[in-house]
């Protein structure tokens, strides 16, 4: 039953005709001069409401959305736009973080194969390890609790 009903939910046609729909997605890239972030759609001031009437009327007249459009940066300039257009120098708001979140994941996975691939640790050469065996030695007699050995000179400083 609850399956049903989402379907009809979301297979209802608009009440909207196809220039109503065609002029709030012009009105939703529009951002209104008086009122900073916000879309002429949701603006609720009177010069929103007198572009929104433009929109329609130029829509009736037969303009294209981009000729709609460029007719309102003409008047408010780009600012007027939701999104930067991708040509000239605002392509780098439309490549820059694609790019940036690419190179990212490619260090990301760079560094974890390297971390990976680490070579082992480096063993000591044997001749290293017998040089350091009376010192060793010592350090096993102080941990297992017999003290310094009596031929140490830092026992004799201590006591």
């Amino acid at each position: 039953m609850a399956a049903l009903a989402l379907l009809a939910c979301t297979s209802a046609v608009s009440p909207l005709s196809p220039e109503e729909q065609r002029a709030q997605g012009v009105d939703q890239s529009l951002i209104c001069p008086i009122c900073p972030g916000e879309t002429i759609d949701r603006s609720q001031v009177q010069l929103a409401k007198d572009m929104q009437v433009i929109v329609r009327e130029q829509i009736d007249a037969g303009r294209t959305d981009e000729e709609i459009r460029q007719f309102f940066v003409d008047r408010y300039g780009e600012r007027v736009l939701a999104a930067p257009p991708r040509e000239g120098f605002h392509w780098l708001v439309w490549a820059v973080p694609p790019t940036g979140i690419a190179l990212g994941l490619l260090a990301l996975f760079w560094v974890t194969q390297l971390m990976g691939r680490r070579p082992p640790e480096p063993q000591p050469a044997e001749g290293e390890v017998a040089a350091l065996a009376p010192y060793l030695q010592q350090v096993d007699r102080e941990l297992a609790g017999d003290g310094p050995s009596p031929g140490n000179e830092d026992s004799k400083e201590n006591t």
